[in-house]
């Protein structure tokens, strides 16, 4: 059996993920009340959420490019919907933390 190759963004993707959690993990349980929890979790969450926008950027534009009037368009459908998804809460987020 031969190897299988990771991509490094692939790897990088993984890494940021992880980190991310073990941060939020870790703000979360240095936090003192209720709403300080919250918001240290929310933060994680968006961060989360920018994150992995800029993966599915990646996905589409790097890797799939040309092959995108392939795709099912069911699949389609699942992919605009996670990215509008995580793109609207990281952007609610942001502006709840920063402007509200």
């Amino acid at each position: 059996m031969g190897k299988i190759k990771v991509s490094l963004y692939l790897k990088v993707f993984v890494s940021l993920m992880g980190l991310n959690l073990v941060m939020t993990g870790i703000a979360v349980l240095l936090a003192d009340g209720y709403k300080a929890k919250y918001d240290a979790s929310m933060w994680g969450v968006m961060i989360f959420s920018i994150i992995f926008v800029a993966f599915q950027i990646y996905i589409k534009e790097a890797l799939i490019k040309d092959h995108w009037s392939k795709v099912p368009l069911f699949i389609k459908f699942i992919w605009w919907t996670v990215f509008a998804g995580n793109s609207i809460g990281a952007i609610q987020r942001l502006m709840e933390k920063f402007i509200f």
